[in-house]
């Protein structure tokens, strides 16, 4: 699943951790970590970083520290949505860390499923919610999760994952993924599988397996460019 947030924030190198964790039921929860600690721990970055937040009306040079959790059921935008989307939302946290002292700068989304397959319906209800005012900086929740969705599918011991349909992309959004394609350096983009049973058999490109965890990694600009095919089978005892 590819999130892309504002270029003036995301003015450096940065990885991108999806990790799905499943229940043998079929439930579980879908956590995506947007690294950017490269923005903190560069003294050019990181200035860049200041002056964007006080552009935004955000957090100032000695406010770097920071830990925010957000309940989307508990955001304005919620009240506008359909009973059902705000059915899907109702779990979902977005965390956002800062920290001048430890050099980091994340951002986290959980999306807990009762089923894998409603994890397509969650990201696209997502889009409709503006998380800006929240998370102080201007990171549009909307923004964050547009993009492809994956398509998860489980039937007994195997879990799908289906090529992700692509949206159509206006001039802007092209324009903004251009500009980050010129940032994108060595940041990579990896997908991380935590089964119920030990890994039988696995069908994705580049996965290495260890027990019941199975791990892909791919270049950021490859996924972006859709170089790479993300999607395929895991079989699990």
């Amino acid at each position: 699943m590819l999130l892309l947030a504002g270029t003036s924030l995301l003015s450096g190198c940065f990885d991108m951790i999806e990790e799905l964790f499943l229940e043998a039921n079929g439930s579980g929860h879908y956590l995506l970590t947007m690294d950017m600690s490269n923005m903190i721990s560069d003294p050019f970055m990181k200035g860049m970083l200041q002056e964007s937040l006080q552009e935004e009306g955000g957090l100032t040079e000695i406010q770097m520290e920071k830990d925010t959790l957000i309940y989307l059921k508990n955001t304005p935008d919620i009240a506008s949505l359909s009973a059902a989307d705000q059915k899907l939302l109702e779990n979902v946290t977005i965390r956002m860390t800062m920290s001048e002292a430890k050099e980091q700068f994340f951002i986290k989304i959980d999306m807990p499923f009762s089923n894998v397959s409603q994890l397509a319906d969650i990201s696209k209800a997502m889009e409709k919610v503006n998380m800006g005012d929240q998370l102080s900086g201007g990171m549009p929740g909307g923004g964050m999760m547009s993009g492809a969705q994956a398509i998860f599918s489980l039937n007994k011991k195997s879990l799908r994952r289906a090529p992700a349909k692509q949206a159509p992309t206006t001039a802007d959004e092209e324009a903004s993924i251009d500009m980050l394609r010129l940032f994108m350096g060595e940041a990579e983009y990896r997908t991380v599988y935590h089964l119920p049973g030990k890994v039988k058999k696995v069908t994705i490109p580049k996965a290495r397996t260890d027990g019941n965890i199975v791990t892909v990694t791919n270049s950021m600009l490859d996924v972006m460019d859709g170089k790479v095919k993300l999607d395929g089978e895991i079989r699990f005892k």
